[in-house]
């Protein structure tokens, strides 16, 4: 009896075990796309659809997971129904047999013992069903640990402002920022810079210098120690978070692709975008051509970090999607630094195109070709502005740090040493 259960759990309940685990595959690679990427799900004010799909999929596992363990919960309880109840019928039986003669004692207590042991070992394997609720709880008071941690930075302030769009204006006063898990660490000091709405601002400098942190800045990924950083000539604070991010587009040095197609990579942006529309933005990032030769279009799987595509495709496929969003301020960071020189070309098409407009563009990058294009250039060393300027006003200073950055004999290696040396 024992072992005929045994085997109808491990074959009946297996079906279920595989198709629980399908289900938790996938609800798992949303759920690390949306850990690892997490700065860009947030720019895009993608968290809400994230979460819609991912509760999609909690619910087929939950389903799931509750007969399964209504199956498993009985299987487990008759089992040791049956144990318990064939020791005290033995023992029963036992006793009654001893009164009567049919046997003595010492043979009796040998059989018991051997009956334990066998009907034991038939039940043992049942054991594996038995949760282990003492590392449960131990990873259930984690859990609620973040889900009740509140964040400093709220998304929906009800009553944060909203204007119908943003010029783009955007001004960094008297800025002090460090990094909370580096408070000793001063990455800007007394910044001040004012980004006029509509022009392309270029920002260079060696690693660490605190270029990125600005884009993190505008995106209130963070806020300053202290001074300000305004949008339109207000506070960012003011601002409601998620209409913030909505007039923000961002393209990052290594571009973000989640497990899914190219469409849905794409319309991450506007999830009510058009075909029209999602190719229209194809075109303009020069992706249309590579995706549409593909063997399903624009229903190829990128893969893991789009490990199906190029690095100049998966930064095409990041450009389509920040136009399809578009945004009236453009957040590029060093958006052509790892393209193959095959791609390089058609990239560069590509964000020439993102380029034109009037939209206020902040770009950190490290090639000459891309600071050619901008408004501006600021030189940031030590967490502050050294130098500002156009390409050409900068580059004839030939004592200057912008000068001597584009100079190639000066390697990646040495460029820290060297700036460092400067001040």
């Amino acid at each position: 009896m024992l072992t005929t259960i045994f085997l109808i759990q491990r074959r009946g309940f297996s079906g279920f075990s595989r198709g629980i685990e399908e289900l938790h595959k996938k609800a798992s690679v949303i759920l690390e796309d949306l850990v690892k990427n997490i700065s860009i799900v947030m720019a895009y004010r993608a968290g809400n659809d994230v979460s819609r799909v991912y509760s999609l999929y909690l619910e087929k596992v939950y389903k799931q997971t509750l007969l399964h363990g209504i199956l498993t919960g009985f299987v487990f309880g008759f089992s040791r129904f049956m144990f318990f109840a064939c020791n005290g019928v033995l023992l029963w039986y036992t006793a009654v047999s001893i009164r009567n003669g049919y046997i003595d004692l010492p043979t009796a207590l040998r059989e018991y013992i051997v009956f334990t042991f066998v009907t034991f070992a038939l039940v043992e394997p049942f054991g594996i069903m038995t949760p282990n609720t003492d590392k449960s709880g131990k990873d259930l008071v984690r859990v609620f640990d973040i889900i009740n941690h509140v964040p400093k930075i709220s998304h929906d302030e009800s009553t944060a402002l909203k204007p119908v769009n943003a010029y783009g204006t955007i001004e960094f006063k008297n800025v002090h920022f460090c990094y909370p898990k580096s408070p000793e660490v001063m990455v800007l000091r007394d910044f001040t810079v004012k980004v006029d709405g509509g022009h392309t601002v270029g920002v260079v400098g060696v690693s660490g210098s605190g270029k990125s942190t600005l884009l993190s800045l505008i995106l209130r990924f963070y806020d300053p120690v202290s001074g300000q950083i305004l949008l339109d000539g207000k506070d960012l604070k003011q601002f409601n978070l998620r209409w913030l991010r909505s007039q923000l587009g961002l393209v990052q040095q290594e571009p973000v692709m989640f497990s899914t197609s190219i469409r849905e990579n794409i319309v991450y942006a506007r999830q009510n975008a058009s075909e029209t529309e999602i190719k229209e933005a194809a075109r303009i990032a020069n992706a249309h051509h590579f995706i549409s030769s593909l063997p399903k279009g624009y229903d190829t799987k990128v893969g893991p970090g789009g490990v199906e595509l190029t690095p100049g495709q998966k930064l095409r496929v990041a450009i389509a999607r920040v136009v399809l969003k578009n945004a009236p301020i453009l957040l590029l960071d060093e958006a052509d630094s790892r393209i193959e020189d095959e791609s390089r070309r058609v990239v560069q098409e590509a964000l020439d195109r993102l380029l034109i407009g009037s939209k206020t563009t902040i770009l950190v990058a490290r090639r000459e070709s891309m600071m050619r294009r901008v408004d501006k250039i600021l030189v940031v060393n030590g967490g502050q502005i050294v130098e500002s300027g156009t390409h050409d006003s900068l580059v004839s200073n030939k004592d200057g740090v912008y000068a001597k950055l584009t100079q190639p004999r000066f390697v990646k290696g040495l460029r820290s040493h060297f700036l460092a040396s400067t001040q």
